[in-house]
C-alpha cells in the first residue's frame, strides 16, 4: 500500500537531494523523482518494502530514512526504460491521424523539457524527438540515447498530455526493430531509394515498350482503375493519362510493393499504436498529384494503415506552394495526415495546411531548436568563431540566426559539421555552455517556438 507523499519527501531529501518537485509522481510501491545532487541530476525512488521496481532499477546507492528504503540512481538507459513502463507519461504515445502535432530535433539533447512547457493547455500535441538514422551517423547518438534524453525532459517538467516520438527515415529493417524495441510511437519509413528516377531520362516510346512488358491482366486492371475516371478530392479532381499511368506505376511500383513488405512483416500487428509515416521525397523529383493519389490509392487497398505521408519542404517546393491544397486534400480523402519536414526553413503556409487538412497535419520544425541554440551562443564570441570555422561560414550575429535569413539557413543546414565527433569536442563545449546557460536557452526556445505557434 502506498504511503504519504511527505514522508517519501522527506526521505527522499535527506538521503538523495533537492527534488525538482514537477518530477514527482506515485508509483507502483513508492513515489519517484528527479533530484539534484551535487554530482548532477539522479532520480531517487522511495519505498517501504522491495517492490517490482526495486529489484528493476539499477541503483548507485541505498539507504533507509526514518522507516523508508531511498534508492539512488543515474539517468542510465536501463532506468529511464523503467521510468516509461511504470510513468506512462513519460513514454511516447502515438499521434494517430487526427489532430495537429508539432515536431522537433533536438541535436544537442538539452531542450525537451522546455519545449514541452509550451504544450501545456494548448489543442497540439509535441513530437520531441524526431530523430533519422543519418543523425545517428553523423552525431554517434543512437536512437535509444534521442528517446531517453526526452524521458528524463518529461519527467523533469512533469508534462503529462502526451508526447510523441519519431524515428524518421529509417531505411534499414534492422533500425526498424530497433525503434519499436526502444518505444518510438512514430516510425517514419523513407522508401525514396526504391524510387526510380532514371525513367525521369526516357522518352515516352521507352516508357510504354517497358510498361508493355507488364503482365496483361495487371496492366487491364490499372487502366480500368484509372483511366477515363475522375477522382473527387475535395474541392479538385486527380485524373490520369495514359503517359502518367504508365511512368508512375514504373517509377514507384517498387516503392508501393516494399511499403507492403515492411508494414506487413513489423507494424500490423504491434500490441501497441504505431504511427506509420511514409517519405517520398527525394532530390529533383517533385511529387505530383496524380503519384500521390495513387501510392495512397494502392496502401489503401492493400490494408496499409498510414498515420501521414511525409514531404521535405526543402525537395517538394512545388508540392507546398502551388499545388498544396490538392495534396492536402488526397491525404484527407484516405484518412491520414500530411507531415511537413524542415517546415520552419521553407516556410510553408501553416494556416493553409491546417485549414485544408481540417486540422490534421504534422509540422516538423526540424531546425528552431539548433538556431535558438545558436541564438544564445552568439553572445560568446570564442565559441561562435569555432562553429563558424566548423560550418566554413562568416560569424553570424545573433539576429541573423533565424530561419528567414540565408545565413541563418545555412548554419541550421550546417548542425551535422558542427555537432559530429569529428569536428573535435564542440558538441560537449555547446552543450555544457547552454547548461551553464540554462535560462537564456530556455528565453531562446519559448520565443522561437512561440512565433510558429502563434500561427496555427
Amino acid at each position: 500500500m502506498a504511503f504519504k507523499q511527505a514522508l517519501a519527501v522527506a526521505a527522499i531529501e535527506k538521503v538523495a537531494g533537492k527534488i525538482i518537485n514537477k518530477s514527482l509522481c506515485e508509483v507502483p510501491g513508492g513515489w519517484l523523482s528527479l533530484v539534484e545532487t551535487e554530482a548532477g541530476k539522479r532520480l531517487a525512488f522511495a519505498s517501504k518494502e522491495e517492490s517490482q521496481l526495486s529489484k528493476m532499477f539499477v541503483a548507485e546507492n541505498t539507504a533507509t530514512e526514518n522507516g523508508v528504503n531511498v534508492a539512488v540512481m543515474a539517468l542510465t538507459p536501463n532506468n529511464a526504460a523503467v521510468v516509461r513502463r511504470f510513468v506512462k507519461w513519460a513514454s511516447p504515445s502515438a499521434c494517430g491521424t487526427k489532430g495537429t502535432s508539432v515536431g522537433f530535433s533536438d541535436w544537442v539533447g538539452a531542450a525537451d523539457a522546455f519545449a514541452a512547457e509550451l504544450f501545456a493547455k494548448r489543442q497540439l500535441k509535441p513530437v520531441l524527438v524526431d530523430y533519422t538514422a543519418e543523425n545517428s551517423s553523423v552525431l554517434k547518438r543512437n536512437f535509444l540515447e534521442a528517446v531517453d534524453t526526452a524521458t528524463w525532459g518529461i519527467l523533469e517538467n512533469g508534462y503529462k498530455e502526451g508526447y510523441g516520438a519519431n524515428a524518421a527515415g529509417l531505411k534499414a529493417e534492422e533500425d526498424i526493430v530497433k525503434a519499436l524495441l526502444y518505444g518510438y510511437s512514430m516510425i517514419g519509413f523513407d522508401c525514396s531509394d526504391k524510387i526510380d528516377l532514371s525513367l525521369e531520362k526516357l522518352s515516352d516510346e521507352e516508357i510504354e515498350k517497358r510498361y508493355n512488358g507488364l503482365n496483361d491482366a495487371f496492366r487491364e486492371a490499372l487502366a480500368a482503375s484509372y483511366l477515363n475516371v475522375e477522382f473527387k478530392v475535395g474541392a479538385n479532381t486527380v485524373k490520369f493519362t495514359d503517359k502518367e499511368l504508365r511512368r508512375i506505376v514504373l517509377e514507384y511500383g517498387e516503392a508501393i510493393m516494399h511499403v507492403q513488405f515492411i508494414y506487413n512483416s513489423y507494424l500490423k500487428n504491434t500490441p501497441w499504436d504505431i504511427d506509420f509515416e511514409l517519405s517520398l521525397s527525394k532530390p529533383g523529383k517533385m511529387l505530383t498529384p496524380q503519384e500521390h493519389y495513387l501510392i495512397a490509392n494502392e496502401l489503401q487497398r492493400n490494408n496499409i494503415k498510414l498515420a501521414s505521408i511525409c514531404l521535405d519542404g526543402l525537395m517538394e517546393t512545388e508540392a507546398l506552394h502551388e499545388d498544396l491544397q490538392v495534396h492536402c486534400e488526397i491525404a484527407d480523402t484516405f484518412g491520414y495526415r500530411l507531415s511537413f519536414c524542415n517546415a520552419d526553413l521553407a516556410q510553408v503556409d501553416f494556416a493553409s495546411a491546417v485549414k485544408f487538412l481540417k486540422g490534421k497535419v504534422h509540422f516538423k520544425l526540424t531546425n528552431v531548436l539548433w538556431l535558438a541554440a545558436l541564438q544564445v551562443i552568439a553572445n560568446n564570441a570564442d565559441l561562435m568563431g569555432k562553429i563558424a570555422a566548423a560550418s566554413e561560414l562568416a560569424v553570424p550575429s545573433a539576429e541573423e540566426l533565424t530561419a528567414e535569413t540565408e545565413i541563418g539557413k545555412a548554419y541550421a543546414l550546417a548542425y551535422a559539421k558542427v555537432l559530429s565527433p569529428d569536428a573535435g569536442n564542440l558538441s560537449a563545449e555547446i552543450k555544457d555552455y547552454l547548461l551553464a546557460n540554462q535560462n537564456d536557452y530556455a528565453t531562446s526556445v519559448t520565443k522561437n517556438v512561440e512565433i510558429y505557434l502563434k500561427k496555427f
